[in-house]
């Protein structure tokens, strides 16, 4: 049979694109299965809607029996029809009947350019990977050793190492299955390849804070480090929602970005409350090699004059924090 148009359905409950060739008009598409696009939605009425042939070539929409209409949607312009409502369906025009979506295709509507293959996250170089693997696996070995005494023998790196590839593992695994679940193509090597780049990335955003706020002597670098790996966090979860909801990406980062923000002012109140300030480390607590000092010392009498300005603000704080402490 000649095929005559094609329609694109997106089903409630597949997730997934249906293509459907339609040979003959009228076109009925509804749940009953004399039909001639049978859909499962439940939102659907059993004889929903009607596409007709207009003799100048066009198509129009009629609406039938339905309790929740049909909304035709075109780049921003959107128009609901309601049961025994009728309007022209404009080409490439998206109709929404319940939870479901569909879209006609004519011989003669446009075809959209083929689009070049980029190399985004999914698509790297080969040394890549083990390249990362590397870097994770060295850090991993060059934190445990810093973290180490003249005593520890060698099978204790090991179990560290162990532990953090099987880690990884296990977070690509999940979210391997998550791709699987939303797109039908299981995953593993893109998002285990994303847990390294950025798990390494918010390992050298906080060294290099920690030089930094020692070098210069800004304390808040130091202060921000937490916030600097929750914000790396943050783009990191958005990479992998991209890639497990590709049509849904700017929703993601929108959703990723208003968690972090919300996330930011509880715990900026929580710490203010509880101590009254807004970050909980009170002063940088890593020392670096002298050399990297670049900010100039400062004589030891100007220390001691600061710390007399801290006496009067500490009394004012014990005795606040005796009175609250107090049971009559």
């Amino acid at each position: 049979m000649t095929r005559i148009a094609q329609a694109e359905v997106i089903d409630a409950e597949s997730r997934g694109v249906r293509l459907v060739d339609v040979h003959a008009w009228p076109l009925r598409v509804g749940r009953a299965l004399d039909n001639d696009l049978v859909l499962s939605d439940p939102h659907v009425a059993p004889h929903h809607a009607t596409v007709t042939l207009e003799d100048d070539g066009s198509l129009r929409l009629s609406v039938g029996d339905s309790r929740n209409g049909v909304r035709i949607e075109q780049g921003r312009g959107q128009q609901l029809l309601r049961a025994g409502e009728q309007a022209p369906l404009p080409a490439l025009a998206r109709w929404h009947l319940g939870h479901s979506q569909l879209l006609l295709r004519l011989p003669q509507d446009p075809v959209a350019a083929e689009l070049p293959l980029t190399r985004g996250p999914t698509a790297s170089p080969p040394w890549l990977m083990p390249a990362l693997a590397v870097a994770a696996a060295l850090w991993v070995l060059a934190s445990r050793w810093i973290a180490s005494d003249a005593d520890t023998q060698w099978n204790e790196y090991l179990s560290p190492a162990l532990a953090a590839g099987g880690l990884l593992f296990v977070w690509g695994l999940v979210w391997g299955l998550a791709s699987k679940l939303f797109t039908g193509h299981f995953s593993l090597t893109p998002h285990i390849r994303l847990a390294l780049i950025y798990g390494l990335a918010m390992q050298g955003v906080d060294l290099l804070l920690m030089v930094l706020a020692f070098s210069l002597d800004w304390p808040l670098l130091s202060h921000l480090r937490g916030a600097a790996e929750v914000a790396v966090a943050a783009v990191w979860l958005t990479q992998h929602l991209r890639q497990v909801l590709p049509k849904h990406t700017r929703a993601a980062a929108a959703w990723v970005a208003a968690c972090t923000v919300v996330g930011f002012a509880v715990a900026m109140v929580a710490t203010w409350r509880r101590s009254d300030r807004l970050f909980d480390e009170l002063y940088a607590p890593n020392l670096m090699p002298p050399a990297w000092r670049l900010a100039r010392g400062a004589p030891v009498a100007d220390l001691v004059s600061e710390l007399r300005a801290l006496e009067q603000p500490l009394r004012e704080r014990a005795a606040k924090a005796q009175a609250e402490d107090y049971e009559p």
